[in-house]
């Protein structure tokens, strides 16, 4: 299903039209929903200044037949309103992209006071975890002391697990990181797990072991115990796991409130925007197409079948700002395949936005605000 129309009211139902294979948003509804939970649509009057081409859901369903699994994409011209969604209300595993959601009550502390990020920790070897951590790997298997400050950076730039999950245990563990999500209005985006559990459930490890126990070491250990079939069964359900997820449109609706600073101090803002700048995974991907020139504050995640890229787009020539998020979730295809599903589907609604906001950017988002949705 492709959804396009103005940018949403966070957490409405939607009301929507067809339109040759399009569905229209009404001004100040919502297409984040949950597949699960979504009511029928209603007849209204189409937005005509809304329209998306049919060219460009047709293109979206090719590129989406060619890796042959699940796709979503959802994508929001921040300026203008104007929307995309494919799939958009379809809950996939977020994998590393989970890191995003994770982030927000950990500054939500920092902006009160309760954490200094000049402050020093020391990490242990307890504290290390599986899967990528190059703070792992540099420390030579002893306890490092590093400041909250460049754990939060390789959180994000780097997709450290390590750092991760000392992050998230400072702010409150998986609960409250769900908890702040739902605090600053959006649907369809819940942390369930930390780093440690997410990959003792990856190789089907029990619930029983303690997460004291699935430190980076002594998991290898517990791994290579479990037979291959037993692991690759596993492997299987963590793509079909509600634990953990995303709805594109959700995550587009949660990358929205941190470009527009919502929740957020303009420090902290900087922040995380900066780290996700820096990101130095996924270079095939979302950045894939896109001119070398082009900044994008962005985040990967990669898990079992799962191969995502979500961030924000820094337009050219005036154009003004587009949010992606896409999601892809299949074992029965390629690494480059999926990757490059996800940069194909940028660089087109890159060339989309870019040549219907060219120049305009900044006159969309003054008529937006003056009540005129989607017009310039």
């Amino acid at each position: 299903m492709i959804f396009c129309g103005p940018r949403p009211a966070r957490g409405i139902p939607a009301r929507t039209l067809a339109l040759g294979g399009l569905l229209v948003l009404a001004p100040g509804e919502s297409g984040a929903q949950d597949a699960r939970t979504s009511a029928p649509p209603e007849t209204l009057v189409p937005v005509a200044a809304c329209v998306v081409p049919d060219s460009i859901g047709e293109a979206l369903r090719r590129i989406s037949r060619r890796v042959g699994g699940e796709v979503g994409v959802s994508a929001l011209h921040v300026e203008s309103g104007a929307r995309v969604s494919f799939n958009g209300d379809r809950r996939f595993p977020m994998a590393s992209v989970s890191k995003v959601p994770m982030a927000l009550e950990f500054l939500r502390r920092v902006d009160l006071g309760e954490l200094d990020p000049a402050d020093t920790i020391v990490v242990t070897t307890e504290d290390f975890r599986p899967g990528y951590s190059p703070l792992a790997e540099w420390s030579g298997g002893r306890s490092v002391r590093r400041t909250l400050d460049s754990l939060f950076v390789l959180m994000l730039a780097a997709s450290d697990n390590t750092a991760t999950d000392v992050i998230l245990n400072m702010s409150g563990g998986p609960e409250a990181a769900s908890r702040r999500i739902r605090q600053l209005g959006v649907r369809g985006v819940t942390v369930d797990r930390s780093e440690a559990r997410t990959f003792a459930d990856l190789v089907g490890l029990p619930d029983t072991i303690p997460e004291s126990e699935l430190y980076r070491y002594q998991y290898f250990r517990l791994r290579d115990r479990l037979p291959e079939a037993h692991r690759q069964a596993a492997r299987e359900r963590y793509g079909t796991d509600p634990r953990d997820t995303a709805t594109p449109d959700g995550m587009t609706d949660l990358l929205l409130t941190i470009q527009e600073g919502a929740g957020l101090s303009l420090e902290s803002r900087a922040w995380i925007l900066d780290a996700m700048g820096r990101a130095e995974s996924g270079r095939r991907r979302m950045r894939g197409l896109l001119p070398r020139s082009t900044f994008v504050a962005h985040k990967t995640g990669t898990m079992g079948g799962a191969i995502n890229d979500v961030g924000i787009v820094a337009l050219p020539e005036g154009a003004g700002h587009l949010i992606v998020s896409v999601f892809v979730n299949t074992l029965r295809s390629t690494t480059w395949r999926r990757e490059r599903t996800i940069a194909e589907m940028t660089r087109l609604l890159y060339d989309y936005f870019l040549e219907e906001y060219r120049g305009r950017g900044a006159a969309v988002a003054v008529a937006r605000r003056f009540g005129s949705a989607c017009a310039a």
